[in-house]
């Protein structure tokens, strides 16, 4: 490739059009592009004049001195120039005007690395009109995002000539562009680890990560008391970007770059290779007396602490500190009680104090008031959320502000904290000096009194009431009538005790896992929960009901439509699983948008519930596909056969995955695959036991595989026709549950009629509304071919063909175009005796 990504260099390029060039034919044509400046090249000079030659539009323009913009005795044919267009009032001919003099080539500011690919070993000519066709004969090679680019070089691009340049040498380089051909060169080429030569020009030097952002930091050097820049990616592709944090120890180059000094060819070292200090065993306490700034008054000002302690002969004294010699990133106060130990810097012998950590009787001795709350959410990555025990709010925090990191912190654990206010959050409290207590402080502090405990809810109290409405949406109409007076009282009271059913929360305390019921009239600022709904409630001592129930986060499942029939269907939970899927009952009724934009294979969000054992979906809500995140596609194609396919049993049964084997090149059977109706390209098409299919194989997250993109290689089915009945009628087909299979007349191709036995063609696929097996497309394969019921009984007639004549059918009662039947003439009533003339 000889083309170069233009995030290679910092120039902005579109100074020209981008849009094709082509000839101005018209006076129209040149008046719009009149503001536009054009790139061209002098390719004659006169005494008074000249002409323009545009590079990028097929065009040679007069131009006259007086619109050249410079000295035009030093202007030569070959001069690169930029111009405007415009028409001559009296000739109507385009003319250049407001000529300026510009460069021939842009110099991108960024040095890329690359390597020696052909050396050079012509000389560059000179620059001028003639150059345009001169190609250098050395090439420099390097990669970019995955794919390799090569830049031609002459030696005259080289910094130092007289370096011996080979191939596979490694350098640096700019990239340069001709705007008049729009090549891309290599240009200021410099020399940075010969081929021959293992040892480096440039110089290696350790230090330790100070400062991180997006995708760029500062080092703190080993050898000097300053920081050095880099970019993340001088860490190599192989280097994981989370690693690259502060305090980690790595060894690097350092390079000019524009005068100023930066890190290449970073590697990560073990923790304790690079030494900055001479560290002092005795331990010191002292007291804050300047905690850290956020936004230091100097930009190379790193000790911005300070701090008050006895020295040993018992004076006072001051020591500043950093942000990296702290035991933990939780905030300082001004007047804390720390403990240190003092460091002596070897590059300058600076003293400072490192390894502070707060002393609990910091906040014995300080005015500093402490609350205490109970850990209600968590992240995993940032922090969570803590309940107040004093006034049930709400207050976040973060990670780093816990003040010992040797403990994990769950969901129900006592922290003691201070509240302070961040303009960064919005003016909002959030905790910071956080402290784990004892779980036995918690059960202290209650003393009989109420506990706010975080849960999941294993079990909704909803769950005997939805029962008893699906089950009576099924029989409602054939009960009402059979219903008597008499058994009223007992119907009420039956509906009275399935309302009260008891729901269940699963919670842990005290690191014990438990489970408590609670009714729905227990249920706060919400009218219905969901299994997996997280939640927090009540609980009294010597309760076995939980109370004042709180919805903390709705449990969204998300999932894809595998079956539908009628108003029903099942849906596959994305539960990352490959072999243990349950299936989820739904219907159309718990779809909250339009349900006639649902189809198979569909991504929809869903709320979980358990009928008599048996998952159930509702508030079902269709979102888009994130399927491809979950598998990644293998290029190759496979042959295989359908063993076990995706199909419906029951109304409350079905098999919503299927297997299917591969066939190797000779036919014999390999491993099997499961697929479901995801993995299926034409989800309409009817998959049955021993189908011949072409599928690939994906991959998922937990290197789990299965058959995707599944395309049956013959669509066409054949049967018989079994019965007919009007407009519609039957095939003797077995597919799912059913042995026959239904078609309507429209679905017949040539507006043949169909009779019982005919053998038709015809395809097996899913009905857009009803969702059952159907064929369509029906085309018959014996036209006149007798029902096997009426040529058995023929066979079984004795006939003497010497006593009797014989019958001889020579054609079927039907016309010559096998479509329409009876005879097409008019058939008269004849008078005895009169004879009525043929119709010609």
């Amino acid at each position: 490739m000889t083309s170069v990504p233009t995030e290679l260099y910092n120039q902005n390029y579109s100074q020209f059009s981008s849009t094709p060039m082509k000839n101005l034919d018209n006076t129209e044509e040149i008046i719009s592009n009149k503001s536009q400046r054009e790139l061209g090249i002098i390719e004659k000079l006169c005494s008074t004049y000249g002409f323009v030659y545009c590079c990028h539009r097929d065009g040679r323009y007069f131009f006259h001195f007086s619109e050249y913009k410079n000295d035009i005795q030093q202007a030569k044919i070959g001069d690169v120039v930029e111009f405007e267009t415009t028409i001559d009032k009296r000739k109507q001919k385009p003319v250049a005007i407001n000529i300026i003099p510009v460069s021939s080539e842009i110099i991108g500011e960024n040095r890329v690395e690359g390597t020696i690919a052909v050396v050079a070993r012509q000389q560059s000519q000179n620059n001028g009109f003639d150059q345009l066709s001169f190609m250098p004969d050395g090439k420099v090679t390097y990669v970019k995002k995955g794919e390799t680019y090569f830049l031609p070089y002459g030696i005259a691009d080289l910094q130092d000539p007289s370096i011996s340049i080979e191939f596979g040498d490694q350098v640096t380089f700019n990239v340069g562009q001709d705007r008049r051909t729009n090549q891309f060169f290599a240009r200021n080429i410099a020399l940075i680890k010969n081929v021959n030569s293992p040892v480096s020009t440039v110089k290696r030097s350790r230090g330790v990560i100070s400062t991180m952002k997006d995708s760029f930091g500062f080092i703190e050097r080993e050898d000097a008391l300053k920081e050095i820049f880099f970019h993340i990616t001088e860490f190599g592709p192989n280097v994981a970007t989370n690693t690259i944090q502060p305090g980690v120890e790595v060894e690097f180059d350092i390079q000019d770059r524009h005068n100023k000094e930066v890190a290449i060819n970073i590697v990560i070292l073990p923790k304790g290779t690079v030494q900055f200090d001479e560290i002092d065993k005795i331990l010191y306490i002292g007291r804050i007396l300047q905690p850290l700034q956020i936004k230091p008054k100097k930009s190379n000002e790193i000790l911005t602490g300070r701090l008050l302690y006895d020295t040993l002969d018992n004076k006072m004294s001051e020591l500043s500190f950093g942000e990296r010699d702290r035991c933990g990133l939780y905030t300082l106060l001004e007047n804390d009680i720390v403990q240190f130990v003092i460091a002596k810097d070897k590059r300058d012998g600076m003293m400072r104090a490192t390894q502070i950590s707060l002393l609990d009787q910091s906040f014995l001795k300080s005015k500093e008031q402490r609350e205490m709350g109970i850990v209600i959410k968590l992240d995993s990555t940032t922090g969570g959320q803590i309940k107040c025990l004093s006034s049930d709010q709400i207050i976040p925090f973060r990670f780093t502000e816990v003040m010992k990191d040797n403990f994990q912190i769950s969901e129900g654990d006592l922290l003691e904290f201070s509240l302070a206010i961040s303009a960064n959050n919005g003016d909002l409290p959030h905790a910071i000096r956080i402290k784990l207590l004892p779980k036995d402080n918690l059960l202290t502090m209650i003393n009989g009194r109420e506990l706010r405990l975080t849960g999941i809810i294993e079990r909704d109290p909803q769950d005997g009431r939805t029962e008893r409405n699906n089950r009576g949406n099924d029989v409602q109409s054939t009960n009402e009538n059979k219903v008597q007076q008499t058994h009223s009282n007992d119907s009420i009271s039956n509906s009275t005790n399935r309302q009260q059913d008891f729901g269940i929360i699963r919670y842990i305390c005290d690191g014990i896992e438990s489970t408590i019921q609670f009714l729905s009239t227990n249920i706060s600022y919400t009218s219905t929960l969901y299994c997996g709904d997280k939640v927090e409630f009540t609980l009294a001592t010597g309760s076995k009901l939980a109370t004042n129930v709180t919805l903390i986060e709705r449990n969204r499942i998300h999932g894809w439509i595998a079956i539908i029939r009628e108003g029903k269907g099942f849906i596959e939970q994305n539960n990352n699983t490959t072999n243990n899927i349950e299936p989820v009952a739904f219907t159309t009724n718990s779809f909250t948008n339009d349900t006639t934009l649902i189809d198979l294979g569909d991504e929809v969000e869903f709320s979980l519930r358990k009928i008599s054992g048996r998952l159930t979906a509702e508030n079902i809500v269709k979102v888009p596909t994130t399927i491809h995140n979950f598998y990644s596609v293998l290029p190759t194609i496979h042959r295989g056969r359908v063993v076990s396919p995706v199909r419906m049993i029951t109304n409350d049964e079905c098999e919503i995955l299927g297997r299917i084997q591969k066939l190797n090149d000779d036919g014999i059977p390999c491993e099997c695959y499961t697929y479901s109706i995801t993995g299926v390209k034409n989800k309409r098409v009817i998959l049955l036991p021993n189908d011949s299919v072409t599928f690939s194989v994906a991959v998922g997250l937990d290197y789990s595989t299965r058959a995707v993109n599944i395309v049956l290689d013959n669509e066409i089915r054949k049967g018989k026709i079994d019965t007919v009945k009007g407009q519609f009628g039957f095939i003797d087909f077995a597919c799912e549950e059913n042995k026959k299979i239904f078609f309507h007349n429209s679905e017949i191709d040539g507006g043949f009629e169909l009779r019982p036995g005919d053998e038709v063609e015809f395809y097996a696929q899913y009905n857009l509304k009803s969702g059952k097996p159907c064929a369509s497309k029906l085309r018959r394969v014996n036209n006149l071919q007798r029902p096997d019921r009426l040529i058995t009984k023929l066979k079984s007639i004795n006939l003497d063909e010497t006593k009797r004549q014989k019958l001889i059918i020579v054609r079927q009662p039907r016309n010559a175009d096998e479509k329409s039947k009876g005879f097409t003439s008019i058939r008269i009533e004849r008078a005895p005796g009169v004879l009525i003339k043929s119709q010609q």
